[in-house]
């Protein structure tokens, strides 16, 4: 009988260390004010850029069929 109880701990263990590394992944994802498309431009079907706000800072970045490459930092929101 100690087995089964055993081998249920240990489960319930690793179930519960998983959602804590979960939860803590999901505390560092950008929240949705924190990253912001404030502008975009189609270069061609499968191209683009677009200007990011990203934590206060606007950076211009590409994408394409390679994916989402940074292009220029662009500065601080509210700098000229």
């Amino acid at each position: 009988m100690t087995g089964p109880a055993l081998l249920a701990s240990a489960v319930l263990a690793v179930l519960f260390a998983g959602a804590l590394l979960a939860r803590r992944r999901l505390a560092r994802l950008p929240g949705p004010r924190d990253l912001e498309i404030t502008d975009r431009t189609h270069l061609s079907r499968d191209a683009g850029v677009a200007l990011v706000r990203a934590r206060g800072e606007v950076v211009l970045v590409g994408w394409g069929r390679d994916g989402v490459r940074l292009v220029a930092r662009v500065g601080k929101e509210g700098t000229p």
